[in-house]
């Protein structure tokens, strides 16, 4: 006998427990759980609805809809598959985002196609690096921990690194929030030359003893020079410091960064599917 039923705060040790039995195929949920647990708190966009499926009394799979309107899902059994309660949670919902590993993204899509008009579908892989033997490399550039007043001085690079990586929707004042909160950490790092930034990337998430290296990006006029590679050595550095595990997503069709990452120590360890979807 399986079930889906609404969870609640009460099953967190429930949950959690779940989670961090399969850890990389649910790290897209744990993201959000290790900030939020199971509170429905609707002024914080990464808390949410929680669903549990129940097969023989066992939790063995987790939806969850979150206030942002992403969808994550992670489940043992195919029978979850069948249930209409899946197909009444979707739809009432009606989630924007949808990702899951692949090879069960592959299969509960079935589920959406009944019930969207179109959608765009990318690939990304989460890569771990168990490497410790991070030393600063010699450079013509400087690296340094972004500042405050790179947030006016330089605002045209942000603002082009956010173009590039399709971003749109961030503005001015959270672009400048993202440099405020990490500044002082050594978690948010640039390169510099001639007073102008040509690089930086910056510690997206801290996941149970994982740091997640995000926005890695280098100016076009730099690429080839080693820039990319000195920030994200420089950054796992402070990781590896802090007795932590550097960690990343990168989309499967990028291949000239899976290259750096796979050079400098990353393996792949499970890939993801993302759809964005239209109803």
């Amino acid at each position: 006998m399986s079930e889906i039923k609404l969870l609640k705060t009460n099953d967190t040790d429930l949950v959690r427990h779940y989670l961090y039995k399969n850890f990389w195929s649910c790290i897209e949920i744990i993201k959000t759980f290790e900030k939020s647990g199971l509170r429905q708190d609707l002024m914080n966009k990464d808390a949410g609805v929680y669903y549990g499926y129940f097969y023989d009394k066992v939790l063995s799979g987790l939806i969850v809809f979150t206030n942002n309107k992403k969808m994550m899902v992670h489940y043992m059994n195919d029978d979850i598959l069948k249930k209409v309660d899946l197909l009444k949670a979707i739809r009432f919902h009606k989630p924007e985002y949808f990702t899951s590993v692949s090879i069960q993204a592959q299969k509960i899509w079935k589920v959406f196609e009944r019930t969207i008009k179109r959608y765009n579908y990318k690939e990304s892989q989460y890569m771990v690096c168990d490497r410790n033997d991070f030393q600063d490399l010699e450079t013509s550039f400087k690296i340094r921990s972004a500042h405050l007043e790179d947030g006016k001085k330089n605002l045209v690079f942000f603002m082009q690194v956010e173009r590039d990586f399709k971003r749109h929707h961030m503005t001015i004042n959270q672009l400048k929030d993202r440099i405020k909160t990490r500044h002082h950490t050594k978690e948010y790092l640039v390169a510099e030359e001639n007073n102008h930034v040509i690089g930086q990337a910056f510690i997206e998430e801290k996941i149970h003893g994982f740091w997640q290296i995000g926005g890695v990006y280098t100016s076009p006029l730099y690429r080839g020079l080693g820039v990319g590679e000195s920030l994200m050595n420089a950054l796992m550095k402070v990781i590896n410091e802090n007795g932590c595990i550097p960690i990343l997503a990168v989309l499967k069709n990028n291949g000239s960064a899976i290259k750096l990452y796979e050079k400098i120590g990353f393996n792949a360890v499970v890939d993801y599917s993302i759809y964005e979807i239209e109803y």
